[in-house]
Parts: structure tokens; C-alpha cells; sequence
């Protein structure tokens, strides 16, 4: 019997966020290629076990406990505990600090979506050594699972990790996103869904709101926690004119986002650094047009179907962008098959399925 494990003590049920959809839709699905003499054990922190993985009768959940103070550090301690006392088996965790210790009895793929600590998009200016620690930890680790060709050519130039002990795997969509659209009025000119921090940019978007001359009312919908920039965007946001723009913290339900794509003529996503970008797939899925940063993670994964705009360029040039995009009646996409069979949660499942039995 082979035995996987999955953990995830950032997971939180009641957030939207794509590490969030990853970690349930990599589960799910991957469960369901599994044979009969083989189970799946997942890990997450206390009440946060997935509504849509508790039926499978192929996973064994372990809960860790809220710890009141200290959680980062005791959550290791348990953590390493509890992976010691397990037999050997197939593990995705993307907990930090890694229990390598414990750990190194099993096939550990440490899961890494980004590497924005080495970059000045880093999570806490605070902690100014986390590069370090991490550099040094994922060294150290068994595997790295990631998200990208992009994300492990900086793990290879960046931490010095050897090619070959980097598996990557891409996000994927909902099944959901993949049935045909329904028949609703583009209603909403411009979306982006994206968490409100610096590397996001929504400040560029705005500023080319504000470069807007038209009598139309242009109707645009920003989607996203506020991770310290919210204020900052309708600060800036308050003299626009003829701009109809709403701010939502967070949408639940996974239809309500789906039809938000579908009602959306424009995709704009002017983020400046991702692993990934999994809203991008989303949009082109629904056939929105797309207008993003030329980034080479985006290059990566919407090849040719978005339209691409430097990441220098002034608000004025972006604005004459938007204004193309949503006068233009051209189909915005060459969407395939064969493209969104690389974002299918089935076949990503499958492929680190085949990759462990190779091993």
C-alpha cells in the first residue's frame, strides 16, 4: 500500500485564494486516479477541513490544534512529531519552518508557490533573513514541487537546487469553469481579481482610469483581501470620472466568480511579480479579453491569447490599451483543447501521480 499525504496549515476554508483552490482540486481530483489499495492522509489546522474533500473514503484527516500563542513554532514541533510517527510514505506539505528532520524517513515534496522573499515583494520587511532560511531549508528538502518553469528557474538560479529534484506543477481550474458559457450580458467593462498589495499594481490601473477623457461610463470591478494597499487604490480612485468602480473584499462562492468572468469584457491584470497567476487562465476559460503585464510567467501560461503591455508602461499608453480592447468587437481569444487540457485538475493530479511511480 502507498500512502500520500497533503499538508496545508496555510489553508483556510472560508478564503478564495488559488493556493486555497489548489490544495482542495490537487486533493480531489488525485484522489480519484488512487487504486484501491492506496489512501491519502491530509493535514490542516483545526475546523478547516475541506466541505468537499470530508466524503472521500480514501482520506484520514489529522487536525492541528489553534495554538493561542507561539502557533508558528508549536505547529512545527507538532508537525515534526506527527511526521516521525508516520511510516514512510509520499509527502506535499508547504508548511515553513520545514521539520526536515522528521521528515527525511519520507519522499517529501516541499510545495512553493512563489519565491517573492527574494524579491522586493518579500511577505515581511521585518524579517529580513527569510531568504536565508528559506535558500537554506529548500536545499535541504528531499523534492521541491512548484508551480512553474518560471518559479523553478529562480529556485535553480536563486537557491542553487539541482533541475532535477524540482517537479513542476501547474494550477489548474474548477470543472466547472470548463462547461460552455452561459448567455449573459458582458455588463461589467473591467475586472481584476487579484489580493490588494504592492506587487499586484492596481495603483498602475487606476492611474490609467484617471487618464480616461469619454462620456461613457466605463463600469470597473476590483476583487480581493486587503493585504495594506485598499486604502491607498480608493484614495486614488475618488477622482475618477465617468468610472463606475466597486470594490469587493472576497466572493465565496466559486459560480458567483465564474459569472463575474463571464460578465467581464475586459480582464486587466497589471501585476508586477507571480509564481503563477491562476485568475489569468480562469478569464481566458470564459473568454474574456485579456490585457496583462509582460511578465514571463504570463508568457508562460497564456502563450499568445492575451494581449501583452510592458510593465513601464505610462498610465496614458495603458488607458488607450483599455479603450481599444473594449471598442473592439473582435473574439478575444484562439482558445483550445489542447491549451486548457495543461490547466485541467485531472491531469495535473495524474501527471505527479505517474511522476511518484517512475521514482
Amino acid at each position: 500500500m502507498k500512502t500520500f499525504l497533503f499538508c496545508s496549515l496555510y489553508y483556510n476554508k472560508e478564503v478564495t485564494t488559488g493556493a486555497n483552490k489548489r490544495f482542495e482540486n490537487f486533493i480531489l481530483h488525485f484522489e480519484d486516479i488512487l487504486s484501491e489499495d492506496e489512501k491519502i492522509i491530509v493535514i490542516v489546522k483545526k475546523n478547516n477541513i475541506p466541505d468537499n474533500l470530508a466524503r472521500l473514503k480514501k482520506i484520514t484527516f489529522i487536525e492541528v490544534p489553534q495554538f493561542i500563542v507561539f502557533d508558528r513554532i508549536l505547529s512545527f514541533i507538532y508537525l515534526a512529531i506527527k511526521f516521525y510517527s508516520l511510516n514512510p510514505m509520499v509527502v506535499v506539505s508547504d508548511f515553513m519552518p520545514i521539520p526536515n528532520g522528521s521528515l527525511s524517513k519520507h519522499i517529501h515534496y516541499q510545495l512553493i508557490h512563489d519565491i517573492r522573499n527574494f524579491t522586493e515583494y518579500r511577505r515581511s520587511s521585518f524579517f529580513s533573513t527569510a531568504d536565508l532560511i528559506q535558500k537554506k531549508q529548500w536545499r535541504q528538502s528531499n523534492k521541491i514541487m512548484t508551480v512553474s518553469n518560471f518559479t523553478r528557474d529562480e529556485l535553480i538560479s536563486n537557491c542553487q537546487i539541482d533541475v532535477n529534484d524540482i517537479f513542476v506543477s501547474y494550477n489548474g481550474i474548477d470543472d466547472r469553469y470548463l462547461k460552455a458559457k452561459t448567455d449573459v450580458e458582458r455588463d461589467i467593462d473591467i475586472s481584476y481579481i487579484a489580493t490588494f498589495e504592492k506587487r499586484k499594481n492596481h495603483r498602475l490601473l487606476v492611474k490609467a482610469l484617471s487618464n480616461y477623457s469619454g462620456d461613457k461610463e466605463i463600469r470597473v470591478l476590483l476583487i480581493g483581501k486587503d493585504l495594506g494597499h485598499l486604502n491607498t487604490i480608493i484614495e486614488e480612485s475618488k477622482g475618477l470620472k465617468n468610472i463606475d468602480l466597486s470594490v469587493v473584499d472576497s466572493i465565496r462562492n466559486e459560480e458567483d466568480i465564474i459569472s463575474i468572468y463571464d460578465r467581464s469584457k475586459l480582464f486587466v491584470y497589471p501585476s508586477l511579480y507571480e509564481g503563477f497567476g491562476m485568475p489569468l487562465v480562469e478569464a481566458i476559460s470564459r473568454g474574456c479579453k485579456i490585457l496583462c503585464s509582460d511578465i514571463d510567467v504570463f508568457r508562460e501560461i497564456g502563450g499568445d491569447i492575451p494581449k501583452y503591455f510592458s510593465i513601464d508602461i505610462t498610465p496614458s499608453n495603458l488607458m488607450s490599451l483599455i479603450e481599444n480592447e473594449l471598442s473592439s468587437d473582435k473574439d478575444p481569444s484562439n482558445l483550445t483543447d489542447e491549451y486548457l487540457s495543461k490547466f485541467k485538475w485531472r491531469e495535473i493530479a495524474k501527471k505527479f501521480y505517474l511522476h511518484v511511480k517512475n521514482q
